[in-house]
């Protein structure tokens, strides 16, 4: 399978470093001359990876084709582009609609859109797709759970919740270092907050069915601290500040 990558982003170098480990045999990956540090970094590192001399070059040499440029410059790079009716693309551009992204990519036939996160490098991560091809699914099988949506403004809520990574890590990076203020060494703190929030994470997945509020109550003794730090959190209004940012993001995909 010839893969081809248009941009070379921290989402396309983890894509491409997690299907170079994930045992997926017969893969020749061609990568765009964007972002040369990176795309050579990546060539250096796998045989099966190579960095091509023009984005054209890359469409040419590739079956299925990723595009991963940022949202404001998508509709150029992709104008520039000569595509085959037998080319698969799968976009990974935010604020790119299907729509759009069909119209740009004529005469090919077959494009979805998807939604990896950094974690496909270690092959554990959801994969919302949008238009799925069988191809497209049963390579991002490698990479994790693809979950076909059928509905854009579905895939458009989804992929608001990835505006919640860097908040994500910034509420961990708080409550470690306020470990650290009590004593705590800063690499037994921040393995305890990664591993705590990773372990719970791990029970809502084997759950059947998955219910948050229900394990929130399952974890919740009267007079607890867990009921104390929900209450107090609560109070606050913290958890609807996500939800308020979610909306905000959500805002961005009407166009």
């Amino acid at each position: 399978m010839r893969i081809g990558f248009i941009g070379v982003g921290n989402i396309a170098a983890a894509v491409v470093e997690g299907l170079c480990s994930s045992g997926f045999a017969g893969l020749d990956i061609f990568l765009s001359p964007r972002n040369a540090a990176r795309s050579a970094a990546l060539a250096a590192a796998h045989n099966n990876v190579k960095r091509l001399g023009s984005n054209q070059e890359v469409v040419d040499r590739s079956e299925i084709v990723f595009i991963s440029v940022r949202p404001a410059i998508a509709q150029g790079v992709l104008r520039d582009l000569s595509f085959r009716e037998d080319h698969i693309v799968v976009s990974l551009v935010a604020l790119l609609n299907y729509s759009e992204l069909r119209e740009l990519v004529r005469p090919a036939t077959q494009a979805c859109r998807a939604i990896p996160l950094p974690s496909v490098v270690h092959h554990n991560c959801p994969i919302p797709i949008f238009h799925a091809n069988a191809q497209v699914v049963q390579l991002l099988g490698h990479l994790g759970e693809p979950l076909p949506v059928y509905d854009e403004e579905q895939l458009h809520a989804l992929w608001s919740l990835t505006g919640l990574i860097a908040p994500y890590y910034q509420l961990l990076a708080g409550l470690s270092e306020w470990t650290m203020t009590h004593g705590v060494a800063a690499a037994t703190a921040n393995a305890y907050v990664a591993n705590l929030f990773q372990s719970l994470s791990y029970l809502a997945q084997h759950a059947d069915p998955i219910d948050f509020r229900e394990m929130a109550r399952h974890a919740t003794t009267p007079g607890g601290i867990n009921e104390q730090a929900g209450r107090e959190i609560g109070e606050k209004g913290a958890h609807e500040a996500w939800v308020t940012a979610v909306d905000g993001v959500l805002l961005r995909f009407q166009f």
